[in-house]
């Protein structure tokens, strides 16, 4: 496209983004995150999704890096004893996002888990290219937002009834 030097200085852009966010969450406790990436049935987000927790302050306790999304159980899920589960089905925003999240309230529930996010998946974590790092800085706000306390993206907290 003959636009290398802009090429070169968006790589060094979102680069340095990404550095300021390792250097923010370096230090932070590291919260129990499972990606959802479909709820019925239920995949758990691989590719870059696992990456993405870790670099935003997170262990990703279902996905691997580099891997297909993997489809499971909400059994499984539970197993993992995710703090947070992370409402991404593939294609969504993130108001769809929680909406779609509200309809498995109870298997969520069923997690354990202290907080389900819905995030925008569609712009910010179903596709590869430069949008990645403006979900991995909405993820970093919303595992740390007193370490990182503005983001680009809707970090919606979904209701789910407490565990019986």
């Amino acid at each position: 496209t003959d636009r290398e030097d802009e090429g070169e200085d968006l790589v060094e852009a979102l680069a340095e983004r990404i550095d300021r966010l390792k250097v923010a969450v370096k230090d932070a406790p590291r919260p129990r995150v499972a990606a959802i990436e479909w709820f019925d049935p239920v995949f758990t987000a691989g590719h870059w999704t696992p990456q993405l927790v870790e670099l935003a302050g997170g262990e990703d306790v279902l996905g691997h890096p580099g891997e297909p999304s993997e489809q499971t159980t909400w059994e499984v899920v539970a197993a993992a004893q995710p703090e947070v589960v992370l409402a991404i089905p593939c294609g969504y925003r993130a108001a769809r996002s929680r909406e779609e999240a509200e309809r498995f309230a109870e298997q969520l529930a069923g997690t354990g888990a202290a907080r389900v996010i819905a995030l925008d998946a569609s712009g910010s974590f179903s596709r590869p290219g430069p949008r990645l790092v403006d979900g991995l800085e909405t993820l970093a706000h919303a595992l740390h937002p007193d370490l990182v306390p503005e983001t680009p993206g809707e970090v919606l907290e979904v209701a789910v009834p407490a565990r019986r």
